[in-house]
Formats: C-alpha cells, sequence, structure tokens
C-alpha cells in the first residue's frame, strides 16, 4: 500500500515544482526590469556641455557707460535779473549767435537815452570851449591876453574833454549792458536743458534755487554739441587701457547696433562713489548715428593685449555659489556637479580659467531636464 500511495503523489508534486519554477522566474524578470529601469540611459551631452579647450584669448575690458556732448556749456546772465522771453525749447538745434534768451532791462532804455543826451550837451561844451581856447590863443600871440588868463581857458577845455570821455565811456558801459540782455548761443549745438521761465529770477552768482515763480536760479539753460561716450573703470582695470585704443560700443537703446569707438582721454583723477574707485574713460564715437541721445547708457568692450594660452569657457558657463565663482561639471549618472574654479581675463563671450578645470573635461552651458535645480543656483 504504501508503494502505491508514493505513486499516486508524484504527479503532484511535479506540478508544484514546475509552478514554483515558473513563479521563480516571473520573479528574477521582474526584477530584472526594475533594474534596467533604474539604469539611467546614455544621455546626449552635446546641447548641454561644452569641452575645455586651450585658447589664447584677446583680452578685454567690458564697461558701462554714457553718451555725452563733446562740447558742453551752461548759460547764464551776465548780470542778475528777470528774464524777459526764451525763444528755444528742450530738444532744439540753435546756431552760433542766435537770440536764445533775452533779460528785462528795467530802465536801462532810459538810462541809455539820458547819457546820449548827457554826452551830446558835453561834445557842444567842448566845441565851444575848443573856439574859445584858439580864438584867445591868437590874442595872447598878439600880446592882447596873459598867458596866465589862457592858462586858464585851457584848463577848462581840457576839463570839458575828460567830461565828454567819460560820458562817452558810460554811454558805451550802458550799450554792452543792453548787448548783454541778450543770451546768444555760443556755437552750433543742441538745446540740452531749460531751467528758467519767462519772468524768472536769474543771478549767475546766486546759490538759491527753487521753482519759476520769483526763485532764484543761476543758469537759463544748457547747450551741447557732438556725442561720445564716458565710461567709469574699475581701477584695477584702468592700467590695461592706452590712448587710441579700439573699443566697440552696444547701446541699450540699439542693441543690434554696435558703434566703433577709440579711446580719446584717461582722467587723471578717479571718482570714488559709495568706497568704489573709478577712472573716467573718454571715446570717441567713430560710427555716427543720428538718433544717439545724451544719456543713453550702454556697455562698452575696450580690446587689449592678445593673452597667453590657458583653459577657456564660455563666460555663460561661469556661476556664483555663496560667493565663489565655479562652474558645473558632469559629475556621476551625468549629474551637473559644481566645481571651484579661479579665473583669469575675459576675451569676447570666453573666459580664462586660471586653476580648478583640466583641458578635455564638459562644463554645462545650459541645465539639462534630467537634472534637478540646486538651492542658490545663480
Amino acid at each position: 500500500m504504501a508503494n502505491t500511495t508514493d505513486l499516486r503523489q508524484t504527479p503532484w508534486l511535479n506540478r508544484a515544482g514546475r509552478v514554483g519554477l515558473v513563479a521563480g522566474l516571473v520573479a528574477a524578470g521582474v526584477w530584472v526590469s526594475i533594474t534596467v529601469l533604474r539604469r539611467p540611459a546614455t544621455r546626449d551631452l552635446d546641447p548641454y556641455t561644452v569641452v575645455v579647450q586651450q585658447q589664447a584669448l584677446r583680452g578685454t575690458v567690458v564697461a558701462t557707460g554714457t553718451v555725452e556732448p563733446v562740447r558742453q556749456v551752461s548759460l547764464s546772465p551776465a548780470q542778475p535779473g528777470i528774464v524777459a522771453a526764451i525763444n528755444v525749447e528742450e530738444g532744439e538745434q540753435v546756431r552760433a549767435g542766435q537770440a536764445l534768451v533775452v533779460m528785462d532791462g528795467g530802465d536801462l532804455p532810459m538810462r541809455i537815452k539820458e547819457r546820449r543826451a548827457l554826452l551830446a550837451q558835453a561834445e557842444e561844451e567842448l566845441d565851444l570851449r575848443e573856439e574859445e581856447f584858439m580864438r584867445q590863443q591868437g590874442l595872447v600871440e598878439a600880446g592882447a591876453l596873459s598867458q596866465l588868463a589862457l592858462s586858464q581857458l585851457e584848463s577848462r577845455y581840457r576839463a570839458q574833454q575828460s567830461q565828454v570821455a567819460a560820458n562817452r565811456q558810460r554811454l558805451q558801459e550802458l550799450l554792452q549792458e543792453q548787448r548783454e540782455l541778450t543770451v546768444q548761443a555760443p556755437f552750433d549745438g543742441l538745446v540740452m536743458e531749460r531751467f528758467a521761465e519767462p519772468r524768472s529770477y536769474v543771478t549767475p552768482s546766486g546759490n538759491a534755487a527753487g521753482n519759476a515763480n520769483g526763485a532764484t536760479r543761476t543758469s537759463l539753460l544748457t547747450i551741447g554739441t557732438g556725442h561720445q561716450l564716458v565710461a567709469a573703470l574699475p581701477d584695477n582695470e584702468v592700467g590695461r587701457i592706452r590712448l587710441s585704443q579700439d573699443a566697440t560700443v552696444v547701446l541699450d537703446a540699439f542693441p543690434n547696433q554696435p558703434l566703433d569707438a577709440q579711446v580719446n582721454i584717461i582722467a587723471p583723477r578717479s571718482q570714488v562713489n559709495d568706497n568704489v574707485i573709478t577712472f573716467d574713460v573718454t571715446l570717441t564715437l567713430l560710427t555716427e548715428n543720428s538718433r544717439l541721445r545724451y544719456g543713453m547708457s550702454g556697455d562698452v568692450q575696450f580690446f587689449t593685449e592678445e593673452l597667453s594660452p590657458t583653459p577657456v569657457v564660455p563666460i555663460v558657463a561661469v556661476v556664483t555659489r555663496s560667493g565663489q565663482s565655479g562652474v558645473y561639471v558632469v559629475g556621476r549618472e551625468d549629474q551637473p556637479t559644481f566645481r571651484s574654479i579661479a579665473l583669469g581675463y575675459s576675451g569676447g563671450s570666453s573666459i580664462q580659467v586660471l586653476d580648478g578645470l583640466e583641458l578635455g573635461e564638459r562644463v554645462f552651458i545650459d541645465w539639462p531636464s534630467w537634472a534637478r535645480q540646486p538651492r542658490g543656483r545663480n
């Protein structure tokens, strides 16, 4: 009986073994599939990275600048007074000698008229004294008049001459004062600013300033001519700039219209603002643009010496973390990994790497879709 029972159980055991084997194979397949899915697929790094290469950059210095007039002057009246009329507006082109402002002369016309009358009277009196002196001089020669009497006549004649000269001088001063009531343009240019209005009081030496309702002012208007660019360079960069050095200006208003420029003046003295030391560098614009306006700002790129060959990376690859400059290199499983680097000079769109990278390494220039954005990334 025992043998019969054992024979009957054998097929059942065989079936159970087969089921277990199949289940084991299925589980193994699932494990293999999960493992394969968890492995990163081969990623294309080319769209997101560049290879660190060695290159001799042409050195550049970048600064910000502002369009300023080549020549500029603020016009004031010769004497304190009230504005009678202003003949120009801001933005208006003017010609040399053009009457821009007329000051109120007050009683000046009456004083000129009175002085003319006094001069005419003095000249008439001088003619009479001269005629008398000449006539009496003949009497002295004839012995009919003493020399003493003639000397007295001559003194009165000379005194009248002095009076005529004084009246003539005073009249010229009044006429000059009248001419100065009209403020003229000293050169062809553009009215940049207008400070005064008719009936406002202006004094060239006053310190007060206010609104146009009778307030004291020191200037009438400002005119300028020509265009140049003035850039502020840090003191650690100005040593790389020289006269006649070439540069390119890109104004914010015309980003697609670069202007050729050349260094014209390097300020001999620094400016200090908020503890930052800069030097003003003035550039002549070699490319003219009729749409330029004073006060427009933009970037200036100065072309300096050719630098020694070094590893370089695109400027766009450089980031800052916790105040430290660095780049993101390709790390484990192609993840961007921050690495601190030491930077040198920039040239065009690239910058020198003095330490921290090796030739042939890849750095990220764009953040890949498979990577998480790190906190504090710039």
